[in-house]
């Protein structure tokens, strides 16, 4: 499994604050976003690609569940704050 993104666009649009992606800063928006797709996916950094992320960074410190959770749960926060449709919110099944 790997993370089941929804597309909303969410956190492309709040990358203020993150040093990571400043090169892509613009405005608080991802300037690589067009359509809530990423125009360089294939290519995108590592904080953008979850599954990745995990490995290189969190495998050692929490499960793969665990990290798709607290993905979900900043995901779906941040969706609310954003007044973004539910049908976008990002559900974990219990065992992954």
């Amino acid at each position: 499994m790997t993370f089941p993104c929804t597309s909303c666009g969410a956190c492309c649009s709040s990358i203020d604050g993150i040093d990571f992606l400043a090169e892509y800063n613009q405005e608080g928006k991802c300037t690589k976003l067009r359509d809530n797709q990423c125009s360089i996916y294939d290519s995108r950094p590592l904080l953008c690609r979850i599954d990745d992320a995990y490995e290189a960074l969190f495998s050692n410190y929490m499960t793969k569940e665990d990290f798709y959770r607290e993905n979900a749960k900043a995901c779906n926060e941040l969706q609310m704050r954003m007044g973004i449709d539910l049908s976008y919110r990002v559900c974990i099944p219990s065992q992954i």
